[in-house]
């Protein structure tokens, strides 16, 4: 049901923005306080999570994701891109370090405390699309060039895969299903753990978890270099939510109708291919 109220959510927000035409940089104020808080709240579902399993799973999921981008990246540099817009871009700021912390201070507080980390992650998630919907400025001629980080995406997950497998000896299957997840890692973690046990599942889990947070870490220090397009296609399917205002504000203002037809269609993507892959022999 999540992903319904995150559409209405979403809708809301961008008919709001449309009847107020109302802007302040109070609403990027906004996104980003809600933005530390969602990360926290998945540091706290992180927590939940057995230290020896994530001692094994963090090396194996972080080795996958950095070459699953590095791939995805590269082919977004080759691929056709359009024309940077003039004066969109923002400048690197220190909100990857807030993240980083957010993340650990969500982590070692749910090592400690019991806390609602799942219903903390739907609303905070919910309130961040309303805030996105609101402050977004769609563009046609942005929507036309969803193609280019669309197919670096797919190309990289595909090609990572099995590379990933022959170098690691992990199961192709468990790899190739982790990489289709494009950063869904709330549906490719229980897909993969109950399809093929928990190990694959929690390194399913945090090579997607990985995928979102290193595109929030970097996107200051990234932006202005791979520009929207190469934003947009590390994102993956989280464009279309959580790192939608990460594309916007340090890839191009106007990207935002590419960001979010490239991460809708990749969410489509993993939700079709993965169960899939996984019911291969």
């Amino acid at each position: 049901m999540i992903d319904v109220y995150l559409y209405v959510a979403f809708g809301g927000g961008v008919l709001a923005g449309y009847l107020t035409r109302w802007r302040s940089p109070w609403i990027d104020r906004a996104i980003l306080a809600d933005v530390v808080a969602l990360v926290f709240s998945l540091g706290v579902l992180l927590a939940a999570l057995a230290v020896a399993h994530l001692l094994l799973a963090i090396p194996l999921a972080l080795g996958l994701v950095a070459l699953m981008l590095a791939v995805t990246v590269g082919l977004t540099r080759i691929l056709p891109r359009r024309p940077p817009t003039p004066g969109t871009g923002r400048p690197p700021r220190p909100l990857g370090a807030f993240i980083v912390v957010a993340l650990v201070a969500g982590y070692t507080a749910g090592r400690f405390v019991t806390l609602p980390g799942e219903t903390a992650v739907t609303v905070t998630l919910l309130i961040l699309m309303a805030l996105v919907g609101f402050s977004i400025r769609f563009s046609w001629d942005a929507l036309r060039t969803a193609p280019t980080p669309l197919m670096a995406a797919v190309a990289g997950a595909l090609i990572a895969a099995p590379v990933f497998s022959l170098a690691t000896g992990f199961s192709f299957r468990a790899t190739l299903a982790t990489t289709l997840g494009f950063g869904f890692y709330s549906l490719t973690g229980p897909l993969v753990t109950t399809a093929i046990g928990p190990l694959a599942g929690l390194v399913a889990f945090l090579t997607n978890f990985f995928r979102e947070n290193l595109t929030m870490v970097t996107a200051p220090w990234l932006g202005s270099r791979i520009r929207a397009e190469g934003l947009t296609a590390m994102g993956g399917a989280t464009t279309m939510d959580t790192t939608l205002y990460f594309v916007t504000a340090y890839g191009d203002r106007d990207a935002g109708s590419m960001a979010l037809a490239s991460g809708l269609t990749l969410t489509v993507i993993a939700t079709l291919a993965i169960p899939l892959v996984l019911a291969a022999v």
